[in-house]
């Protein structure tokens, strides 16, 4: 029976080769058979003999299975190596790798151009495109030169300027992942602004006919690009709305949060102030819409660029506003009536990445906020308080012709917190006339 223990070894090491391939099998065969020759001579029994041929049947079915593993093995390893289904892009050789990858470093605000493409899209504008490095100080386009290609800024920042006689008067800053020069997609002859490199600035040229057929290839992008330039016109009016003295403009609803009134009463009176404000700038030849707005919860605050006159803010705007007001309010519940405080400064303005900021902000907020403001309109019930710094007054109020009347303004003492400050205060509506304070 020792042979038996044997011929079992023999015949599972058998079918473990058998498992490397069917070469194996060819090699076992004779092996098998000698073995179970040599064991019947030397044992003499038949069980030897019968454990040979069992080992011998079991060995084809082991390299069966073996050859159907192996083939299922290569059509797996086959299908592995094969292309994707969706092929990589190819980068033109030229590109470096920079250009190579599929995120660019992102600016803070809105997503940029190159945020908006699809990886599709991004490689074919890769493919037509060739890499330049701006050093500080290039020109990347001039203010009317002719608009010959579109670039998209890998790495810096630019400086996007116009000429005003000596001066220049920026528009904006443009960094990695945004397009500049879109005015040469639109097929727009000349350029409009100046774009400097403020530091070494790696990036994408692209020929104006070719970016094209570019747009051309890819409808989607184009419904970008006109986004971009419908941002972009508004972004240029924002943009000069908080550079140099600014006139700032704060409103306040009073009693906003009266308990008399429910959430729905001051939506409806918030959403009235913005459409009488509106209808008032109008009326000063200012579309409201287009100024720098924030709103405050119980009113807003509303930045008028230098280049516009503040007495437009004052005349006709606040008699029209007046007039609005006095409308809404014969018409209006008590938990809607609308009843506006507004201060008018001037004075610089910064602009921060979540807003504007400065002094002269604060100081407007706090003369619409001054108790003796609030004591007024409460003494006498106005539709509106206006007030304004003794800088507005002796500059625009004082001199304006038209609707407004100097005679109308009181001077008030404006304390809050640590300030103190001289202002002008006038009332429309209500019982309404001042006696000086």
């Amino acid at each position: 029976m020792g042979f038996n223990r044997w011929a079992a070894r023999l015949r599972r090491r058998t079918a473990s080769q058998a498992g490397a391939g069917p070469v194996n099998a060819k090699t076992m065969t004779p092996v098998t058979l000698g073995a179970v020759a040599l064991g019947y001579a030397l044992d003499g029994s038949g069980t030897a003999a019968i454990s040979g041929v069992l080992t011998f049947l079991t060995f084809p079915a082991v390299a069966m299975t073996n050859a159907v593993v192996q083939h299922l093995r290569a059509g797996t390893l086959q299908d592995s190596s094969g292309p994707p289904s969706t092929p990589p892009p190819v980068l033109a050789p030229e590109l470096p790798a920079m250009a190579a990858a599929t995120e660019v470093a992102v600016p803070r605000g809105a997503a940029t151009f190159w945020d908006a493409l699809t990886p599709v899209e991004r490689h074919d504008l890769l493919a037509r495109a060739r890499t330049h490095l701006y050093a500080r100080e290039d020109v990347l386009c001039r203010e009317g030169g002719p608009a010959a290609e579109v670039v998209v800024i890998l790495s810096g920042w630019t400086r996007v300027w116009v000429r005003e006689g000596p001066e220049q008067r920026i528009i904006a800053f443009r960094g990695a992942g945004e397009l500049v020069g879109e005015r040469a997609a639109l097929m727009v002859r000349d350029r409009s602004a100046t774009v400097t490199a403020e530091s070494d600035v790696q990036a994408l040229r692209v020929d104006a006919h070719e970016f094209g057929a570019f747009l051309e290839a890819n409808p989607r992008v184009r419904a970008v690009l006109e986004q971009q330039v419908y941002r972009r016109q508004i972004e240029r009016h924002d943009f000069q709305a908080v550079q140099g003295n600014c006139s700032i403009l704060i409103t306040d609803i009073t009693r906003f949060s009266a308990p008399t009134r429910t959430d729905a009463d001051r939506q409806y009176v918030l959403d009235a102030m913005y459409d009488l404000m509106g209808g008032a700038f109008t009326a000063s030849g200012l579309d409201f819409g287009r100024l720098y707005q924030e709103d405050r919860g119980d009113g807003a605050l509303v930045i008028v660029p230098p280049t516009t006159p503040t007495d437009r803010v004052v005349d006709p705007m606040l008699a029209h506003l007046a007039a609005d007001l006095r409308r809404h309010n014969r018409r209006a519940a008590e938990a809607t009536r609308l009843q506006l405080r507004a201060a008018l400064h001037v004075g610089p303005v910064q602009r921060g990445p979540k807003g504007v900021a400065g002094v002269s902000i604060i100081t407007t907020r706090r003369m619409v906020d001054a108790p003796a403001v609030k004591r007024r309109v409460a003494e006498t019930g106005a539709d509106l308080a206006f007030v304004t710094s003794d800088f507005v007054f002796d500059t625009v109020i004082t001199p304006a012709p038209g609707l407004v009347d100097p005679g109308r303004y009181s001077r008030v003492r404006v304390r809050l917190k640590e300030a103190s400050l001289s202002a002008w205060l006038m009332l429309e509506g209500g019982g309404s006339r001042l006696r000086a304070v």
